[in-house]
């Protein structure tokens, strides 16, 4: 899939979640939207072939059971989104669309966001995983 046509989809998740966020008791069913979101950019840097230290390409390769299920988790794909959005335009600019798209009043411009990345990633405070 190519940025525009994720970029596309994002939005037509954002507009769900937006219309069924609100009526949700269970907000389970809300971060599916997110999740689904996430994936699209997390399926395109990885058949861009996008890695950090290894990740995820070399990792699932390795034969190194340390490498299981558990190893390639949600909190492990984020950190290694956060890592791309900072050295590649094309993921900074997808993460940016999806992030604007959820939360439109959070970050009041793309360069805010991708600063406030780079000092959680620098702190390391917000990931409890690492690579």
């Amino acid at each position: 899939m190519n940025p525009a046509a994720i970029k596309t989809k994002i939005s037509e998740l954002a507009r769900a979640h937006k219309e069924t966020g609100d009526e949700l008791e269970d907000h389970s069913f809300s971060e599916s939207f997110e999740e689904q979101a996430e994936k699209l950019i997390i399926d395109y840097c990885v058949e861009k072939g996008y890695q950090v230290q290894g990740f995820p390409h070399e990792k699932k390769n390795s034969g190194n059971d340390d490498y299981d299920d558990e190893y390639f988790c949600h909190d492990r794909y984020r950190l290694y989104l956060d890592n791309l959005l900072i050295i590649h335009d094309d993921v900074a600019d997808l993460m940016w669309h999806y992030f604007n798209n959820f939360w439109p009043d959070f970050y009041s411009s793309k360069e805010e966001y991708i600063s406030d990345i780079k000092h959680n990633l620098e702190t390391g405070l917000l990931y409890d995983v690492d690579f």
